[in-house]
């Protein structure tokens, strides 16, 4: 897909939040991480989880693990899950969701919003599962608190591993944000129940020009509409024909057609992802300019007038 560059006049106070802390977490105080990385072989992707409890109610909108991938080229992709427990094994696939990997981008917390609520109970385990294409370092931390660990083959069976390993995981009960980057409006649900949702794991910095949205939790090799606004005004408004619920969360200024993903972790696509480059110039007079980005994805199984569900948009401020 073509990189926009972006030439506008539209100036909005060069403010933004840092990041809502997580609902529940695990070894983030500190950047030690593994040393090691994972397989790259003719198994295919890789998966490992572990078992979390959190002592509050919460309700997980999306998640982060601390990791990097530098030595895979072309499209790859890391995904995030959220299983329930089965006696001390991953029992019940809950929401998961997926961002891409940037071979330039250093040791970070990265990862993906949810394509479901998902409400845990107060001191009820489950298990967070994380997926990549190999050569990706294990977000887990020697010497941090450790969890029982599961591995996951290819052909979908679960094990325990031997020893129990740090995680270093983050519970978010709200959509992924950052310094200058915010969720804005509710997403609708398709007709599955599954969300539609946008969000990024770049920083909206001027000169950064392979800035990108990711869309995730859409219908597999399904017709999807990016829209792109730049009103910091705009307020969610309903849209006749669409399913109740079903906001147009931005202005609209562009539209880009993209089909979500049909592979998994190892590319060159993933399942219903799929990221939408914004190339930021380096004009210091876009400072505080901002963006929003909306996924619209075609819902076959939908049966009112315009078959399409809705995305929350996510907010950008160059800075």
């Amino acid at each position: 897909m073509r990189t926009l560059f972006i030439a506008f006049t539209l100036l909005l106070p060069a403010t933004g939040a840092a990041q809502t802390p997580p609902c529940f977490s695990l070894n983030d105080t500190n950047t030690t991480v593994s040393t090691a990385v994972t397989s790259y072989g003719f198994a295919g992707e890789n998966c490992r989880a572990w078992q979390v409890t959190s002592p509050n109610t919460i309700v997980v909108q999306s998640l982060q693990v601390y990791t990097r991938n530098t030595a895979l080229t072309g499209d790859r992709f890391m995904i995030l899950e959220l299983w329930s427990d089965a006696a001390g094994m991953p029992g019940t696939l809950l929401g998961k969701g997926a961002w891409r990997i940037v071979n330039a981008r250093p040791f970070a917390w990265q990862g993906a919003n949810l394509d479901q609520l998902v409400v845990i109970p107060a001191n009820t385990p489950v298990w967070v599962a994380w997926v990549d294409p190999g050569f990706s370092t294990p977000p887990e931390e020697t010497g941090g608190v450790t969890m029982p660990r599961a591995n996951r083959t290819a052909a979908g069976v679960w094990s325990l591993a031997v020893a129990q390993t740090a995680p270093k995981v983050r519970l978010f009960c709200t959509l992924l944000d950052d310094l200058y980057s915010v969720p804005f409006g509710t997403a609708c649900p398709q007709s599955t129940g599954r969300f539609s949702t946008v969000f990024t794991n770049e920083q909206p910095t001027l000169g950064n020009a392979g800035f990108f949205f990711e869309t995730s939790g859409n219908p597999s090799g399904g017709p999807v509409f990016v829209v792109i606004g730049f009103d910091p005004l705009w307020i969610s408004l309903p849209v006749a024909g669409l399913p109740l619920g079903c906001m147009q969360n931005t202005d609209i200024v562009a539209t880009l057609f993209v089909f979500a993903g049909t592979g998994n972790s190892r590319g060159p696509t993933c399942a219903g992802y799929q990221s939408v480059p914004i190339g930021i110039p380096a004009d210091p007079g876009l400072t505080g300019q901002l963006i929003a980005a909306q996924a619209v994805p075609y819902d076959a199984g939908a049966t009112t007038p315009l078959p399409f569900a809705t995305s929350n948009a996510q907010r950008i401020i160059l800075y």
